[in-house]
């Protein structure tokens, strides 16, 4: 979780905006669908896409669906099917969250573009256990909210800034619209290898993150027979709780799915986690196939 103030732990729904388009682990468990590690290719769907015809209809009964499902959060929802190119559900897509440990990503991607991809374990660990200690190191050594500036710019994220302090990462504020175009880069643009370390480490998600936390809510516990590939963000005392969980499903890494929240009051841990899962659950029905 992010470093917070005080030592406190940090990790638009009109029509017109209604588009196409905690509980602790006993030990560290691995994502119980099984995949293999992504082998680096210049082209990340080299392999032909066998599938039903994609069904790319908006959806908008399931963005009111998502947010019934939790009442009194405040939400940020994006699918974005790959093979069609169509937002298949949209909410609130630009309101701005804290990124909490999401913010890893750019992190990572800014690290390997300046190191490569020779020693990378520091990177895997940071983004699989989303370790905070080698995050906080990766972010000192990357010239702390450079990275943001610098990443964002290269990648379009143009509702996506730096944290006000410099040492709070976990504060870089950010939209579901930037992380979907994050995704895109990643799977699309970035360089192979770069690309394989990081999906092969938020594939490897670990149930207990290093700080204690179960990542296993949203997409995780949504997912069904998919594979997925997430990287989730949590933090208490904003002053409510934000958790978030973003990532990719099915073959081919065909969609994008980024569920943002902000869940104020006296939620605990366990019930905001089961309010992220019951809200990513209810997107599922845009999903096709596998």
């Amino acid at each position: 979780m992010p470093r917070v103030l005080g030592g406190l732990l940090v990790g638009a729904l009109t029509a017109a905006l209604l588009t196409v388009g905690g509980t602790n682990a006993a030990s560290d468990e691995q994502r119980t669908v099984a995949q293999a590690p992504r082998a680096a290719s210049a082209e990340q769907t080299s392999t032909p896409i066998v599938l039903p015809p994609p069904v790319a209809l908006p959806r908008p009964d399931l963005a009111a669906a998502a947010q019934q499902a939790a009442p009194d959060a405040e939400l940020g929802i994006l699918v974005y099917d790959r093979v069609s190119g169509q937002q298949l559900v949209s909410l609130n897509p630009d309101r701005q969250f804290a990124t909490q440990s999401v913010v890893k990503l750019l992190i990572a991607l800014d690290w390997l573009d300046r190191n490569g991809t020779g020693d990378a374990g520091q990177v895997q660990e940071m983004l699989s256990r989303s370790d905070d200690d080698v995050a906080d190191q990766l972010w000192d050594d990357g010239g702390g909210t450079g990275i943001v500036s610098r990443m964002a710019t290269r990648i379009g994220m143009t509702h996506t800034a730096p944290p006000d302090n410099p040492d709070w990462w976990g504060n870089t504020t950010t939209t579901a619209a930037d992380l979907v175009q994050l995704y895109q880069y990643l799977l699309n643009q970035a360089p192979a290898d770069e690309r394989t370390v990081i999906l092969n480490a938020l594939g490897a998600a670990t149930k207990t993150a290093a700080d204690g936390f179960d990542q296993f809510f949203g997409i995780p516990d949504s997912a069904g027979s998919r594979t997925w590939a997430v990287k989730q963000g949590w933090a208490c005392c904003t002053p409510g709780i934000d958790l978030h969980t973003t990532g990719v499903l099915g073959t081919n890494d065909r969609y994008i799915l980024i569920v943002l929240t902000s869940q104020q009051g006296d939620v605990d841990w366990a019930t905001a986690s089961a309010n992220v899962t019951a809200v990513t659950a209810a997107l599922m029905p845009a999903l096709v196939g596998n």
